[in-house]
């Protein structure tokens, strides 16, 4: 069981992240529409979100490595503050190219977030409470992203865009706040070094299969197409539903309906593995994918539209914590932050990759065709997965 310490910080570490996501989910989904204003074509969003998550596909395995060697609490106290710092920059913006250039600085301070917390959480928790842990650090951010869009709507509808970016800056830096006095004054004195090394017996020793990638190359490229698909979803969907009748505050709902899934499967993550078992439950995951993502491309109503964020809800909840707590039992002793950091770096390639494809396809195309091409990729770990099921039974 993880001690009264590590309990503490914990919380601190929840609820930092969830005053950041409010944060940032207040104004991130409306972005694409904030580009359009200024004249923002299909493809420009594909770069916008191309760029956006390009830091994230290179940046969390070094800064992984660097925390497995200088400590954890920094970095991630760095990241919180420098969020907060570049969010101001959008009320500056007058072209598409700001634009661009801001979301890069939004993708570099998100390498030093989640690629941070999640080894803090696997050096302080044993391997049968990671899933648990997971689950409930992947509740506390979804929480925020879950509870902000309807708010950012509500804000633009009424008050416009840059009140919005001001807002969303005050909320981060009362998350720098909160992770400052929690994670570095707070536990100043209550996790020495000696204690972090302590806690690192719950790292699963190498066992034959760490470092392999074959093991969990299915897994591997399952964070990759899912990760394709958010970054389709967050890039391009805003502006295909709007142009078929859907207004900010309606594209705010539906990003709530996707967190609403989201945030309860997160908090059942250890239960929904138990009862499926964690690859199963995984294809369960792609199938329902698929699912949301042919319906987006071939039924465009609002409902439709609800009911497919809905179960991409479902999908991001069932996928992320069960594939950070496979990854995190095999990595190997002192190497947790490099892992999980190559694992947020695979999520990050599949970010920048995903808004390029559905740009260029939906510019040169039909703006359905990035949700057809997405449905057609989430076929391949799916494949792979249940052809590793057969060959087990």
């Amino acid at each position: 069981m993880a001690s009264l310490g590590s309990k503490q910080l914990l919380f601190f570490l929840y609820v930092s992240m969830f005053m950041v996501t409010f944060s940032v989910g207040i104004y991130n989904p409306l972005i694409p529409l904030y580009a359009k204003i200024l004249g923002a074509t299909y493809m420009d969003l594909g770069i916008i979100g191309m760029v956006f998550a390009f830091p994230y596909a290179v940046l969390p395995v070094f800064v992984g490595s660097l925390t497995d060697r200088f400590g954890r609490k920094p970095f991630y106290m760095g990241g919180v503050l420098f969020s907060a710092i570049t969010t101001i920059l959008f009320v500056f913006a007058s072209r598409v190219e700001d634009i661009i250039l801001i979301r890069v600085f939004n993708g570099i301070a998100y390498s030093f977030l989640w690629p941070v917390a999640e080894p803090i959480i696997a050096d302080i928790t044993p391997p049968h409470e990671r899933t648990k842990v997971m689950g409930r650090f992947s509740f506390s951010w979804a929480l925020g992203f879950l509870l902000s869009p309807f708010f950012g709507g509500v804000i633009v509808e009424n008050f416009g865009f840059h009140p919005l970016f001001i807002t969303a800056m005050i909320l981060g830096l009362g998350a720098s706040l909160i992770a400052f006095y929690g994670l570095i004054y707070k536990q100043n004195n209550k996790f020495k070094k000696k204690d972090v090394l302590k806690e690192k017996k719950f790292n699963v020793k190498n066992n034959g299969i760490a470092n392999s990638f074959n093991s969990l190359f299915s897994v591997y490229l399952v964070i990759v197409v899912y990760s394709i698909v958010v970054g389709i979803i967050f890039s391009i969907f805003p502006v295909y539903a709007n142009s078929f009748g859907v207004t900010s505050f309606q594209i705010g709902m539906l990003f709530t309906i996707f967190g609403i899934t989201r945030v309860i499967v997160f908090l059942n993550s250890e239960n929904v593995s138990k009862i499926f078992g964690e690859k199963n439950s995984i294809i369960l995951a792609l199938i329902i994918q698929i699912t949301s993502l042919t319906l987006m491309a071939s039924v465009r109503s609002l409902l439709s539209f609800m009911f497919s964020m809905a179960l991409l809800g479902l999908t991001v909840g069932i996928i992320s914590p069960i594939t950070l707590s496979l990854a995190s039992k095999i990595a190997r002793k002192g190497k947790v932050g490099a892992t999980l950091g190559s694992m947020e770096s695979l999520f990050g390639l599949g970010m920048t990759v995903g808004p390029l494809i559905g740009g260029i396809v939906a510019e040169n195309v039909s703006i359905e065709t990035p949700y057809i091409v997405a449905g057609l990729l989430s076929f391949l770990p799916l494949t792979i997965l249940v052809k590793e099921k057969i060959r087990k039974t």
